[in-house]
């Protein structure tokens, strides 16, 4: 039982944590303020830019589950395209 707590209060923290940073839940979102802080382009920029590469890997309407794959993987190595 004392497990279960800790893991409900690790998820609650990492939960409040990421909506403190982001002001958002929405994976997308946090994708395009994070390449928003990197590059300082503006925000309407962004969004097109992100768009631009989810239609190049053939994504056309991004759900939760792309934007998250993304969003890792800018995290990990940027955005395709970026040197």
């Amino acid at each position: 039982m004392k497990f279960v707590l800790i893991v409900i209060g690790l998820a609650v923290a990492a939960t409040v944590a990421t909506y403190a940073r982001y002001e958002s839940l929405n994976p997308c979102d946090w994708m395009e303020r994070d390449l928003a802080r990197q590059t300082g382009l503006p925000p309407l920029v962004v969004r097109v830019r992100i768009r631009g590469a989810f239609l190049i890997d053939g994504i056309t309407d991004p759900g939760p589950y792309d934007c998250i794959m993304a969003w890792w993987e800018f995290r990990a190595e940027g955005l395709p395209g970026d040197s």
